[in-house]
């Protein structure tokens, strides 16, 4: 009986300690990432499949941030979300309806100009099991005093 309470005597505090360590160190990396603007991005190009040509309009949705490691002092990285979601297809000979509800997180270093090639799915109406893909190419310039300037291509990804 005596070694039990002693046991919770010194056991507690170190519980106590061990729970309220994350919500101290916590704060360390909220103030770390700073956001940045949601910014639209027209996309507009085409890609040629087996059967046909077909056009890509519409725009991405990308919102950035840059998030900055003061802790480990690891490199400044940048946080693009990219929502493809309003970005539709129509094969230019059949006149068929393509789209995406693809979504994409990149992490890369924070570069003064970068080039990201991120790949997404396709499918026609709701054909997911015949789904395809296609890549966009999104240019990134990043200027401390103006922000980012962004702008996409859409290319084909060939079949392996």
């Amino acid at each position: 009986m005596r070694n039990a309470q002693s046991l919770k005597r010194f056991a507690r505090p170190i519980l106590v300690a061990a729970m309220a360590l994350p919500l101290m160190v916590s704060p360390l990396f909220v103030h770390a990432a700073v956001q940045g603007p949601t910014v639209p991005v027209n996309v507009d190009g085409s890609i040629s499949t087996d059967t046909e040509t077909i056009g890509f309009a519409g725009q991405m949705t990308i919102s950035t941030r840059i998030i900055d490691d003061p802790v480990f002092s690891g490199p400044t990285l940048l946080e693009l979300n990219i929502d493809f979601s309003n970005v539709r297809g129509t094969g230019k000979a059949s006149g068929k309806k393509f789209a995406t509800e693809a979504q994409v997180i990149v992490h890369r270093p924070l570069l003064a100009f970068d080039e990201i090639e991120v790949i997404f799915p396709y499918t026609a109406g709701n054909e997911v099991h015949a789904a395809r893909m296609a890549k966009a190419t999104i240019s990134v310039n990043y200027n401390a005093k103006s922000g980012f300037a962004l702008a996409s291509k859409i290319k084909r990804v060939p079949a392996e």
